[in-house]
Parts: C-alpha cells; sequence; structure tokens
C-alpha cells in the first residue's frame, strides 16, 4: 500500500484591526514580519504521510504554499498544542532543499480527528438540520446537511468517520486523501441553539440581581436592583479597565463621558462637542455629589446604579484569527443601553464593550470555543448555566487578563452608538458611531474599523457619484476577496482616509446647486421628479441639512458587486440601509440620497440598532435586527435557492432587503448572521488544527474584513 497523505485546499485572505497576537511563536521571523496570525499564507496543497502507526513522530506533513506567500526557509506552526517548524531547508524532515515545500515530522492523532465529527455526525442527526451557504455574509442557499460531506477517503473510497476510528491503529501504508474539509469548503451545520451560545439575551441573564444591574417598571416607578458591579455589570466592566490605570471607577467613567464636551480630533475628523447631547446622558446618572450646573460635568457619580441596562453578552469566536499562527479566538462583547431612570424607556444610546479573547493558538481556540459550545447542554437560565457562563467571560473582562495589552485589560474597543449625543442641534435625527480604546490613563476616542471618513460619501451634485467610487473600483477584487483594508490615510492621495466617527441620518452642510431654490432632484438615478427643498434654503443652493445621507457607501457608478461588500463591511453600512429596509417611507419634508424603494410589502425597520431593549425595558427579552435573526426564514424555495429576483413579495418571515442604490429589482439580499457564526463555531471545535490550518485564509477573509 502506499504511503498515506491528506491533501486540502484553501483559498484565500484578509486582515482588519489589530488584536494582540501570542507570542508563543515570535521566534518565527516570516510571521513576525508578516503578520501570519491576522493574513495567513495561502496553501495550494497539504500532505500528510503516514509513516508508521505509533502516536508520535508518525507523519511527515507537507505545504505547499501559494507562490510568494512565504519567502524564509522555515516557519513556525502551532498544531494540537506543539510548537513545530516546518522546513525548506533540506533539514528536519524536508526532503528536497528550495522545492517550495514546507516539510516536518510530526504525530498526527487521527483517531481524534474522527471523534471530533463523528460527534457532530451524532448531534446533527439527532436534529435533522439544514446547511446555510453563504457568499461573504449574504444567505445563498439552505440545503439538506449531507453527513458524507464528512468522510474520509481512503485508498480512494469513502470511509465514514465511524469506519476510520477502527482503522485508526493500523494506517501505515495505506492512502488518505481529503479533497475538502470541514472549514475548508464544507460547511458544518449549526447544531447550537444561538440564544444560549452565540447572543445570549434571555432575561434570567440580562436581569440576573447576582451579576449585572437591573431596571424595573412596576406600572408606576421606575427603580433600580442588582448589582452592577457584579460579573455582568456596566460599573464593573468599566472599574476593571480602571484598576489597571489606577484610576476610580467613578472618574474613569467621567473622563470617558467629558470627550463629548469638548471638540475632538480623530485622524483628522473633527468631532463637535455635543454638550447638550452629554447632559440628557450624564444628568441621568445618580450624584454622590452635584456642583449644581447641569452642562459642567464635575459631578461625582454614583456607579451603583448607573442608566445603562444589559441587553446582550455575545460571543464572537467566528472572528478568531489564523490559531496555527498564534492567532487570538475572537472577541467577547457586552451590549448595554441607556435608560430614562423616570420612565425605564430605553433610550437611543447603546455602548458595546469589545474584549479580544486572551487565548490564543489554535488548540486554545477550540477550547475557548469549546466552552461555549458546552453550554447548549445546559438548561437556559439554570443556575449551572449562569455559574458556566461567567467562568468564560469572568477571565476575559477581568483586570491584567491579558498582560500584553495597554494596563492589562484585553479589551479591543468600546463603541457607542447614539442619536442622544448629537442634540438638540439635529433634533433625534441623526445617529453617530464613535470607538475608544485603552491607552494606560484613559478611554481614548480612536479610529473607526472599516469605514472611511464621511466625506468620501459626500455625492457629486450632477452625476450622484461618491468619492468613494474609485477606491471602491480600484480595489474590487481585493473586497470580494477581503483582503483589503480601510487604512488611516488614503492609498492615492496621502490624505486622511479612516474615519474619526461615523454619522448617518439628516447631515447639515450647504452646497451650491445648479438647480433653482425652488426645485432640485433627488440624487438618484431612477428618479427624475424634482422635489421641493425645505425651508430655508438659500437661491442657488441647496439645504444639505434635509439630506439624508450616511446610509451606505457607494453611488450607481461603481463597480456593483464590491459596492455592496464594501459598504456592509462598513459601521454604518452596516447599521443601516444594507441590512436595515425603509419599507419604501421617506422622511417628510426631508431629501433622501440613494433610493427608497424596496421589495413589494417590505415594512420599515427601525435602523441602527441591531439589539434593542423593549420598552419598558423589563417587558421582555431585547429585539434583534433581522439581519442576525434571519431574513428568508419560510420563503426557501424546492431548489434550496432564495427567491429568483423580482419574483417574490414580502411577508413577516421573508423579505429580503433590496440595494440601497439598484434598486430590489437589481439586487436583494438575504441574511442570517447568527446562523453564519452558529456553523463558524461548529467547525472551529470540530476541527483538528491541520484542517484550521488549510481554511484559515479563507475564514480570516470573511470574518476579519468587517467593521462590526
Amino acid at each position: 500500500m502506499a504511503l498515506a497523505s491528506i491533501a486540502l485546499s484553501s483559498v484565500s485572505s484578509a486582515c482588519v484591526e489589530p488584536q494582540t497576537e501570542s507570542a508563543a511563536l515570535d521566534d518565527s521571523s516570516v510571521r513576525a514580519a508578516q503578520g501570519y496570525a491576522r493574513n495567513p499564507p495561502r496553501i495550494e496543497e497539504a500532505k500528510l504521510e503516514f509513516l508508521s502507526n505509533e502516536a508520535s513522530a508518525n507523519a511527515r506533513l507537507s505545504l505547499r504554499y501559494a507562490k510568494g506567500e512565504v519567502e524564509a526557509l522555515t516557519l513556525a506552526l502551532e498544531l494540537e498544542g506543539e510548537k513545530i517548524v516546518l522546513r525548506d531547508d533540506g533539514e528536519g524532515g524536508d526532503l528536497e532543499p528550495k522545492d517550495g515545500i514546507y516539510s516536518a515530522l510530526i504525530g498526527y492523532d487521527l483517531a481524534a480527528e474522527a471523534e471530533r465529527r463523528q460527534r457532530h455526525l451524532d448531534r446533527a442527526a439527532q436534529l435533522e438540520p439544514r446547511v446555510t451557504r453563504f457568499a461573504g455574509r449574504d444567505v445563498v442557499e439552505r440545503v439538506a446537511f449531507d453527513p458524507g460531506a464528512l468522510d474520509f477517503v481512503l485508498d480512494g473510497e469513502a470511509v465514514s468517520p465511524a469506519q476510520l476510528l477502527e482503522l485508526a491503529g493500523a494506517l501505515k501504508g495505506s492512502s488518505l486523501t481529503v479533497s475538502s474539509g470541514p472549514g475548508a469548503s464544507v460547511a458544518m451545520a449549526a447544531t447550537t441553539d444561538p440564544e444560549k451560545t452565540l447572543a445570549i439575551r434571555d432575561l434570567a441573564v440580562t436581569r440576573d440581581t447576582q451579576r449585572t444591574g437591573v431596571w424595573s417598571w412596576d406600572g408606576a416607578k421606575c427603580s433600580f436592583s442588582g448589582d452592577a458591579f457584579g460579573d455582568h455589570g456596566f460599573s464593573r466592566l468599566m472599574e476593571e479597565m480602571s484598576v489597571g490605570a489606577g484610576i476610580a471607577v467613578e472618574d474613569w467613567t467621567a473622563d470617558w463621558l467629558r470627550t463629548w464636551s469638548v471638540p475632538q480630533v480623530v485622524n483628522g475628523d473633527d468631532l463637535s462637542a455635543e454638550v447638550s447631547g452629554l447632559s440628557e446622558v450624564w444628568n441621568r446618572f445618580p450624584q454622590l455629589s452635584s456642583d449644581g450646573d447641569p452642562y459642567a460635568f464635575n459631578d461625582v457619580l454614583d456607579m451603583n446604579q448607573p442608566p445603562f441596562q444589559l441587553v446582550a453578552i455575545v460571543n464572537r469566536v467566528d472572528l478568531h484569527e489564523a490559531g496555527s499562527y498564534g492567532g487570538g479566538a475572537g472577541e467577547l462583547r457586552y451590549v448595554f443601553q441607556l435608560v430614562d431612570p423616570d420612565s425605564c424607556a430605553p433610550l437611543d444610546m447603546t455602548v458595546i464593550f469589545e474584549y479580544e479573547v486572551p487565548r490564543s493558538g489554535c488548540s486554545q481556540i477550540r477550547s475557548y470555543a469549546q466552552a461555549w459550545y458546552d453550554l447548549d447542554d445546559l438548561a437556559l437560565g439554570s443556575q449551572d448555566y449562569l455559574d458556566a457562563l461567567a467562568a468564560i467571560t469572568e477571565p476575559v473582562t477581568a483586570a491584567g487578563a491579558n498582560p500584553q495589552h495597554v494596563a492589562g485589560s484585553a479589551l479591543g474597543q468600546l463603541r457607542t452608538n447614539s442619536r442622544i449625543l448629537p442634540w438638540p442641534h439635529y433634533a433625534g435625527l441623526q445617529w453617530h458611531m464613535r470607538a475608544f480604546v485603552h491607552n494606560g490613563v484613559a478611554l481614548e476616542p480612536a479610529p473607526m474599523r472599516m469605514t472611511p471618513a464621511f466625506g468620501y460619501e459626500y455625492p457629486d451634485i450632477y452625476t450622484s457619484a461618491q468619492a468613494i467610487d474609485d477606491f471602491i473600483d480600484a480595489e474590487a477584487a481585493d473586497i470580494l476577496a477581503g483582503t483589503y483594508d480601510v487604512d488611516l490615510l488614503h492609498p492615492v492621495s496621502n490624505d486622511p482616509f479612516r474615519a474619526g466617527f461615523v454619522p448617518y441620518g439628516h447631515l447639515s452642510f450647504t452646497h451650491y446647486s445648479p438647480y433653482a431654490a425652488g426645485e432640485v432632484v433627488y440624487f438618484d438615478p431612477y428618479v427624475s421628479a424634482s422635489a421641493t427643498v425645505p425651508a430655508g434654503s438659500l437661491p442657488g443652493s441647496m439645504n444639505w441639512w434635509g439630506m439624508e445621507r450616511g446610509r451606505f457607501w457607494g453611488s450607481q457608478l461603481a463597480d456593483p458587486e464590491a459596492r455592496h461588500v464594501f459598504s456592509l463591511n462598513t459601521c454604518n453600512g452596516c447599521h443601516a440601509r444594507e441590512t436595515f429596509d425603509d419599507g419604501g417611507t421617506l422622511y417628510v419634508d426631508h431629501l433622501s440620497y440613494g433610493l427608497s424603494r424596496s421589495v413589494a410589502g417590505a415594512v420599515e425597520e427601525p435602523a441602527f440598532m441591531h439589539m434593542r431593549l423593549r420598552d419598558p425595558v423589563d417587558a421582555g427579552p431585547a429585539i434583534f435586527s433581522r439581519f442576525l435573526t434571519g431574513t428568508d426564514d419560510g420563503c426557501v424555495t424546492a431548489s434550496g435557492l432564495v427567491p429568483p429576483l423580482g419574483s417574490e413579495t414580502c411577508t413577516a418571515s421573508c423579505c429580503p432587503v433590496g440595494d440601497p442604490v439598484h434598486g430590489p429589482d437589481a439586487y436583494q439580499y438575504h441574511y442570517d448572521d447568527l446562523a453564519r457564526r452558529g456553523q463558524a463555531l461548529e467547525a472551529t471545535v470540530t476541527n483538528s488544527c491541520l484542517y484550521a490550518l488549510t481554511a484559515d485564509a479563507e475564514h480570516v477573509a470573511l470574518s476579519l474584513s468587517a467593521g462590526h
């Protein structure tokens, strides 16, 4: 029999904001120089030759990387917790120097690989799940799960994981080939409840008085109970960040809020002072001492009763990096929403704590993912569940969780999404998103991820072209592959490029117009009728205060597919018109930049918050957007494809989102991001490090090219 060989394939690569990388593989000069954890090299072929039936050093691993991806003659990797060094210098198991094939002698436990696959098959058999196929984040089709997709091919014949387990001790001389493995091109069926393992909004968690602060309405009065310094409490999360800086939590929080009281400049973007809006937030905190001036912001805040309610705890292990190159385990997120302490009504401001999980390497990523996966076996809201959840989150949020980060905090960024703070000059018509990073002494405003500065969305008054169109067209191939970035500086002009903040709504600008004062056309290639300019416009100009903007990126002149992917990956595109349908409505007395036509029967969905509390805040679990929970439930055709364009109308559970630039007759999009994340969780706990290695480039390109 021939030597056993496993051949696997891989695709592309990408990167976004930096996560702290593991020091475990720092002696790999190639990885240190090129950042393979976030931009893994593409593998064209991987082969495993079984040399014996022993448990250690029983196989030769050989990898052929795509041309130009690796230049050094050695490359360090982590496989199943063991460090190996691939060589192309004719040493240490490498057969031929400088032939482009990197090799190492390793111990490979094929039985463990087969056991993980069999566990997945056993769970899937009980649930009869369907597999959702995605193009990026867009749903393409749902098909029945095929157990045969996880078969091995032994000596040219399909062998199930159960059958292979019987042969695992006698592989020497056999030939094992895999054309596509889990995580490479085979989508794993999601078998866990996302409400337990991915996005937890159950009231037993979000209103657990032992672990977080809770606001409640009794029909006449809004009151606070619980522990804001508990495991999941707003004040505890703030305090754990402040400890490393040696600052009291009330001062830490106050300093963060005061960033809105003075103008800021972030990567060339001017962030205006929002004193009146800040007053709306600041003065909802109880105060241990007050200066009597609602606009001075010198009071001492009482962090025992912060006006924020926990909305959800979110597992983003799908954002993990390339583990075999020392990459991190993704993110843990906490979402809070501002509450009116008088009425218990949720207000238009969310605060998202985004932690970079301080575990790295393939085996640690899988172990961390397994802890989330195991929550599915516990009753949601039970004491066992609550304790297990806290055991996962506390090591991530605790002070000193990541000694390699500033002040030991694992916080990647803190993000705000508010229609309260830009007030009163926009009268509730504009949202702002800001990001903050821990700089060692404070939470400092920082550039947004994957989102250009607002000026690049500014449309040409004659053609409606956006300044970003040229970038989208020039980078179209990389955008579709997930290998682009929105850098701090524009690649051509060298001007500031990445946004210092993200606005959405009715934006205040006056701009020259070729039209008379009484008429102006929509910036919409499909609409030719003129519209009345809002009152107050100057002759010969357009009053841009009335223009609804910041809803998406790119015009009808840009490459349509690349435009959609680019826009979806931005902060405001994902929180606005790329994922939320406006139901065909226009704001009264306001012009709209872009299309407002929707799929027939579409109902307007409140934009800009994918997770939001009910009114009052204790009325039930948080509301999730259809982008998260799915737009195509009940409308899958017999072929498995989502409904053909233009042939379906919306129902309560089946309603695609029409393209904001070209309209629903040209492009429609279905989403189900929790399903995508669920399948990624399955792959993470099932794949061996070898299979994960071959899929890393494709995974990183998809998961890390988004700004949210």
